[in-house]
C-alpha cells in the first residue's frame, strides 16, 4: 500500500514539472521576463514534493491497527441503538379480561344506580381503550387497564356500602356501632365527592373504606339483633305452647318451629342475615298462634260461661217447681240422676304437641353464640358509657 502511494506522488510530481515547462514557455513566448517568478515557483514546487513525502506516516501499519475498532465494540454500540421491539397485545387482553369482570361486578352491585356520573366516565373511558387498542394493539396499556379496573372495581365496594348502610337503617343497625357508622357515611361522602378525573386507585381506597366501616355495622349489630330475636322467638313460643297451639293449629305450629331450627343452623354457619329473618319470621308465626287460639279460647270460655249460667237458672227453677209439684213418679224421657249420657272421651296430653326447639347440638351452638353476641354487645355499651363520663 506503501509502494502505491509514492507511485501515485510521483505521478502528480511528474505532470506538474510537464505543466511548469509548459507555462514557462508560453512566458517566454510572449517576452515576460520571468527570473524570479521561476525561482519562485520552483521552491514552491520542491516545497510540495518533500510535503507529500513527509505526510506519510512513519509506521502505516502501525496507525491503521490503532484507528481499527474491536468487533465487541461494534456489537455493542449496535445493540445500544436498535431496540427490540415487544409485542403487548396478550398481555393486554389478560389485563382486560379482569377489566371486564369488575366491570360487570359493577354493574351487578348497582353502579349505575347509585354512582350514575363515575359510571358513565368509565364506560367513556373503556370506549377510548378499546380503540387506541383495537388501532395499535402491540402497544403497552396495562397502566391505563389497570387503573380503568380499579375504577370498576371502586364503584362495586362503594354501591356494596350504600346497600349495607341501607340495610343498617332498615333494622335500625346505627345504635349498634355508631362509630363504624359514622366512618361509613363520612367515607361514602368524600368517594362520592372525588370527582371523575381521580385516580383509580384512590377511589377504591376510599370505596373500601366505606364498605369495610358498613360491613362491621351490619355484621356486629346483626349478631347481636339476631340474639335477642332469638330469645324473643323462645319467649313467643312459649306463650304459644300455654294456648296448646301444637293442638289447636298444629300444622302452622310446627312450620314455625321448622323455621328456628334453620335459623338456629344458619346462626352457627355465620349467616347472620338468615338467622336474624328466620328468628324474626317464627317470633311473629308463634306470637300470631297465641293472640289467635287466646282470642278464640276467650270467645270459648264466654260461651261455656253462658251456658253454664243457663244451666244454672234450669237448675234453680227445676228446684222452684219440684217444690211447688213434686214429680210423684218417673217421667218418660228424663234420666235417672246417676245414668252415663255419653261415653268418658279420652284426650291426648297436649304436651305431647309441643316441639322442643332447644334441644340437639346446633340449637345449643346457638344459644352459645347467641350469648356471646349479647355480651360483647353489653362490653361495648359498657365502654361507651365509661367513655362518655370520663368525658364529662
Amino acid at each position: 500500500m506503501h509502494k502505491k502511494r509514492l507511485f501515485r506522488v510521483s505521478i502528480v510530481a511528474h505532470f506538474n514539472f510537464l505543466n511548469y515547462n509548459y507555462y514557462i514557455s508560453i512566458i517566454t513566448k510572449w517576452g515576460i521576463t520571468v527570473k524570479k517568478y521561476v525561482s519562485a515557483l520552483s521552491c514552491a514546487m520542491a516545497a510540495f514534493l518533500i510535503m507529500s513525502c513527509g505526510s506519510t506516516p512513519k509506521n502505516d501499519a502501525d496507525a491503521t491497527i490503532k484507528d481499527v475498532v474491536p468487533v465487541e465494540d461494534v456489537k455493542e454500540e449496535v445493540q445500544e441503538e436498535i431496540k427490540p421491539v415487544i409485542d403487548y397485545s396478550a398481555a393486554n387482553q389478560t389485563l382486560f379480561t379482569l377489566c371486564e369482570a369488575a366491570r360487570e361486578n359493577a354493574i351487578a352491585s348497582g353502579a349505575e344506580k347509585y354512582y350514575p356520573e363515575k359510571f358513565n366516565a368509565a364506560e367513556t373511558a373503556l370506549e377510548s381503550l378499546k380503540k387506541d387498542m383495537a388501532d395499535n394493539a402491540a402497544n403497552d396499556y396495562s397502566v391505563q387497564i389497570k387503573d380503568l379496573t380499579a375504577r370498576y372495581q371502586s364503584l362495586a365496594a362503594a354501591s356494596q356500602a350504600q346497600t349495607l348502610k341501607e340495610k343498617a337503617d332498615a333494622l335500625s343497625l346505627g345504635d349498634e356501632d355508631k362509630a363504624s357508622y359514622e366512618a361509613g357515611a363520612k367515607a361514602l361522602e368524600e368517594y362520592a365527592a372525588m370527582g371523575t378525573g381521580a385516580n383509580g386507585a384512590d377511589l377504591l381506597e376510599k370505596a373500601n373504606e366505606a364498605l369495610n366501616a358498613y360491613n362491621d355495622v351490619v355484621n356486629k349489630g346483626l349478631k347481636a339483633n339476631a340474639a335477642r330475636e332469638r330469645k324473643a322467638a323462645l319467649e313467643a313460643k312459649k306463650l304459644a305452647d300455654s294456648v296448646k297451639a301444637g293442638v289447636a293449629q298444629k300444622e302452622v305450629y310446627t312450620k314455625a318451629s321448622d323455621t328456628f331450627k334453620k335459623a338456629d343452623a344458619s346462626y352457627v354457619t355465620a349467616n347472620i342475615e338468615g338467622a336474624f329473618n328466620g328468628y324474626k319470621s317464627a317470633k311473629e308465626t308463634f306470637n300470631s298462634l297465641y293472640e289467635d287460639i287466646s282470642a278464640k279460647r276467650a270467645a270459648a270460655q264466654a260461651l261455656i260461661d253462658a251456658a253454664k249460667q243457663r244451666v244454672a237458672d234450669s237448675a234453680t227453677y227445676a228446684e222452684e217447681a219440684d217444690t211447688i209439684a213434686p214429680l210423684a213418679t218417673e217421667v218418660a224421657g228424663i234420666e235417672q240422676e246417676d245414668a252415663v249420657l255419653l261415653e268418658e272421651d279420652k284426650f291426648e296430653d297436649p304436651k305431647n304437641a309441643e316441639i322442643n326447639v332447644e334441644e340437639g347440638i346446633t340449637a345449643k351452638a346457638a344459644e352459645k353464640v347467641a350469648e356471646t353476641a349479647i355480651k360483647a354487645e353489653e362490653a361495648v355499651n359498657a365502654a361507651v358509657e365509661d367513655a362518655n363520663m370520663e368525658a364529662k
